[in-house]
């Protein structure tokens, strides 16, 4: 019987790690645009409407949806390696999701009210059920949970249901945590659990491989999600725009948020498309070296994400202060820390500190080479 084991670097698909370093970026900008206590609009200047603007259309929605999904490709992955060595994967991949239940838990509690980390290890362990479910009953069940959150908006206002207001600015971590674990179950777990779906999917058909080795294909879907992204972006500002000034009930935010998502999910396909191309370019992998870098730190880069901001925003009072072009520059001076950190790690040690971590817990032993000698 082989020895389960993480996947050595040099083996790893370049698109994969790609992938996963612009959605640990564009999650950061998420965070520092909108999550950090925004200024009043009265006070914001052109530019700050236009980054938001453009926040908005480029990357809400977008970066998390394909962090979701490559969560998805990625445990799919574990478990064919893990059965290929002739071994049980539901004990491994338990342990791994412990771990990430307690490092987000932790995460939360202690510098990051919106974290993604306990809630993807509890979502995770949903796919455990699916694991062995044929590809037409993960399509279905995939679209049955993305259709969840609109059949309960609809619902808990038609039965008069109330839930939760948002914490004011000066609650804590914990009444945030709160707050999130009340709602997000029902408004956007089973979203993130489809997109962990079709992200099984994707490695369980060779879809992502193809869309890594084939030029034409990952063509064909830039071109084609680029263009529904666009036809279902103009649908959201005509929905709403018609509906300025007219107070909007369930049935009125039901097409709009689909319309956003939909947008979001197609434009986040077209991102993967195009650095699909990109990737197969000549030289282009090693250009994107820097990308793969984050990509294969995204966890420790997502916790040093908030370890990096909070400091910075308690020691210069900028929670609840943050406008647009400050959030951006926030996102920029970050991004670039962590990217030369990652590239300076990665010389020198095979995994990040973190994945490291978790590959000891998960396997129960060192992953590969040691932490203290280099790759």
């Amino acid at each position: 019987m082989a020895d389960a084991a993480p996947l050595p670097p040099a083996e790893r698909l370049p698109l994969v790690d790609v992938l996963r370093g612009v959605a640990i970026l564009g999650v950061l900008a998420s965070y520092t645009l909108w999550s950090l206590g925004t200024a009043p609009e009265a006070e914001w200047s052109r530019l700050d409407r236009a980054i938001d603007w453009l926040g908005d259309l480029l990357v809400d929605g977008k970066f998390i949806t394909l962090f979701a999904f490559m969560f998805g490709v990625g445990t799919s992955q574990q478990w064919r390696r893990i059965a290929a060595s002739g071994r049980n994967p539901v004990p491994i991949y338990l342990r791994r999701i412990a771990f990430l239940f307690v490092a987000g838990l932790l995460h939360g509690a202690l510098l990051r009210d919106g974290d993604i980390l306990a809630p993807y290890a509890i979502t995770g362990l949903l796919l455990l059920p699916v694991r062995s479910a044929p590809n037409r009953a993960l399509i279905a069940s995939a679209c049955l949970l993305l259709l969840v959150p609109y059949v309960l908006e609809i619902g808990l206002e038609a039965a008069v249901v109330s839930m939760p207001s948002r914490p004011g600015p000066l609650a804590g971590n914990l009444a945030w945590m709160r707050y999130w674990y009340l709602t997000n179950p029902l408004f956007s777990w089973p979203r993130v659990l489809a997109l962990m779906m079709l992200g099984v999917l994707a490695d369980r058909t060779g879809t992502l491989s193809r869309l890594a080795r084939d030029p034409a294909f990952a063509g064909r879907v830039f071109a084609a999600a680029l263009a529904a992204a666009v036809v279902a972006r103009i649908g959201v500002e005509l929905l709403t725009s018609r509906l300025q000034g007219t107070p909007w009930t369930a049935t009125h935010r039901v097409p709009i948020y689909a319309a956003h998502h939909v947008a979001a999910w197609l434009l986040a396909t077209a991102y993967a498309g195009g650095f699909a191309l990109l990737c197969q370019r000549p030289g282009w992998t090693d250009r994107l070296s820097w990308l793969r870098a984050e990509g294969r730190m995204a966890f420790t880069n997502y916790l040093l994400q908030a370890g990096l901001v909070v400091p910075i925003c308690l020691a210069f009072d900028l929670f609840d202060t943050v406008r647009p072009t400050l959030g951006l520059a926030l996102a920029v001076g970050v991004g670039a820390a962590q990217i030369a950190f990652s590239v300076w790690w990665l010389k020198r040690y095979p995994f990040g500190p973190m994945e490291w971590l978790w590959r000891r817990v998960t396997y129960g032993r060192a992953p590969g080479a040691s932490l203290l000698a280099a790759s």
